[in-house]
């Protein structure tokens, strides 16, 4: 079993650094457009997507894992929302050019060859569109072993500092980009369940018993202590000219 394996059977919904919390608080620092398309990628159990649908945006949801996406639909049909779900790579988006206004990423482009998704992100969006993507990154100092130990366990195609990051929006052709916010890595996904529960989480019933989970999820948690002073995360910002 793996990260991504123990994040499917749990059903976890916002997983990524600074959980759902962080995720309200971009869209009230940067709000979306009225009437805007939105991709979001990665999408997991949809919950980011569903919260956007509810507000009245038109939303697409893409995800590599059917298992996700099974879920997602569950959600969405329980909330009542029409959301589009789609089963795809963000190395090889199954969208026309020019789809849609903004995309959204939470810890997702991590997980593949940055360059090629950023590529893909670019294709898909309208001129003028915005790339929102909130990603783990290596702080200088972290040395290259940690780094490859981190990517093993998460799966992480590579993980880039905030300088290989903007290194890699450099040779795209986004007009503009920026790192609009970073912060040391301090993960409270505990509490953050607590202050914002997700109530249409769809945990598979047999997860808890299964102790390759709890290994997971115990070197998971080593792991971030044992390199937690090595780690942030970033929220990047591109627009396509």
């Amino acid at each position: 079993m793996r990260y991504l394996d123990m994040l499917t059977r749990l059903g976890i919904g916002s997983a990524h650094p600074g959980g759902f919390a962080a995720t309200l608080t971009q869209f009230e620092r940067y709000p979306l457009p009225a009437g805007g398309r939105i991709l979001e990628v990665g999408c997991g159990t949809g919950r980011t997507a569903c919260y956007l649908a509810r507000l009245g945006y038109r939303v697409t949801g893409l995800d590599l894992r059917s298992e996700m996406l099974g879920k997602a639909a569950k959600r969405s049909a329980a909330e009542q929302l029409d959301i589009e779900w789609v089963e795809g790579s963000i190395t090889a988006l199954p969208f026309a050019a020019d789809s849609f206004d903004v995309i959204l990423a939470e810890s997702v482009t991590n997980f593949a060859p940055i360059p090629d998704a950023l590529g893909e992100y670019y294709r898909v969006l309208r001129a003028g569109g915005k790339l929102y993507d909130r990603e783990v990154i290596a702080l200088p100092h972290m040395p290259e072993p940690s780094r490859q130990d981190l990517s093993e366990f998460f799966g992480f195609d590579r993980l880039y500092t905030e300088d290989g990051w903007l290194e890699a929006l450099a040779a795209t052709r986004f007009a503009r980009y920026e790192i609009l916010e970073r912060s040391l890595f301090d993960e409270h996904l505990g509490e953050d369940q607590i202050k914002h529960p997700d109530l249409q989480q769809i945990t598979d019933g047999s997860a808890f018993l299964d102790p390759a989970l709890w290994e997971i999820s115990l070197r998971h948690d080593e792991l971030i202590q044992q390199h937690q002073t090595e780690l942030g995360y970033a929220l990047i910002c591109a627009v396509k000219g």
